[in-house]
């Protein structure tokens, strides 16, 4: 199952399913070609019995991803399909994360904003560095997400959806483990140690059970990105009839 592109490298390390993103000159920014491969990988390791849990994490020590690459030209010149193809991959990506049968782990090696935060939450675990954190920052990009308000509420609340959707700011990895939202905080050189320990531990229990509990505690999360899904759709409609109207 090994293999390593230009920007990603996938390994198998005992039972384990390494998926690492390999462009920190970029901020680990992901690709849809990134996004594509992760959520290949991922499919993967849940079909091969001997894998007992996947761990996510990047290259570099500074950042875990900056979330989708929204940089990113497409080749054909089309840059509403390429909206679209973004939209479709980060989704799927998502939903890779959430309905995999065995334990996802994001191993934070540093800061995780916008599409790299959202990834890490939706994960069953996330082992952070003492130098990671979290953000997403959209809001200062002049860029609403839906996605990232639906999944910080689910999970934490409103009042902290409030706090880090509209300030946007960075939530250091040791206030996020007093929130709830990383199992685990060490020094920079424990971190792949603790990661494993913690897949192991979660690798241990008998998959069906492992995935029916899965299933069942992500349901309201998942209602909660379609109706973020559909509501984006909707938004990105009225703007580019707005901005037409414009013109």
């Amino acid at each position: 199952m090994d293999s390593r592109q230009e920007n990603l490298i996938v390994e198998r390390s005992d039972d384990f399913l390494w998926i690492t993103i390999n462009r920190a000159e970029k901020a680990n920014a992901m690709t849809v070609a990134i996004m594509e491969g992760i959520t290949a990988a991922i499919r993967a390791g849940a079909s091969d019995p001997a894998v007992k849990a996947v761990l996510l994490t990047a290259a570099g020590g500074r950042v875990f991803s900056g979330g989708a690459d929204i940089r990113e030209q497409p080749e054909d010149g089309d840059v509403a399909r390429q909206r679209e193809r973004r939209s479709h991959a980060l989704a799927a990506l998502q939903d890779a994360v959430m309905d995999n049968p065995v334990p996802v782990i994001a191993v934070l090696n540093g800061i995780a904003s916008g599409g790299g935060a959202m990834l890490a939450l939706l994960s069953d675990a996330c082992v952070a560095a003492e130098t990671a954190s979290l953000s997403l920052p959209e809001i200062d990009l002049g860029i609403p997400t839906f996605s990232g308000a639906n999944i910080l509420e689910v999970i934490g609340g409103r009042a902290l959806a409030l706090d880090l959707i509209q300030t946007g700011r960075r939530m250091p990895a040791r206030e996020a483990l007093t929130r709830g939202l990383v199992a685990a905080v060490v020094p920079a050189d424990e971190l792949k140690h603790a990661a494993t320990v913690l897949a192991g531990t979660l690798g241990a229990k008998e998959r069906r059970v492992f995935a029916d509990n899965k299933q069942w505690i992500n349901r309201q999360l998942k209602a909660a990105l379609l109706e973020a899904r559909a509501q984006h759709a909707r938004h990105r409609k009225a703007v580019a009839t707005a901005e037409s109207g414009v013109r």
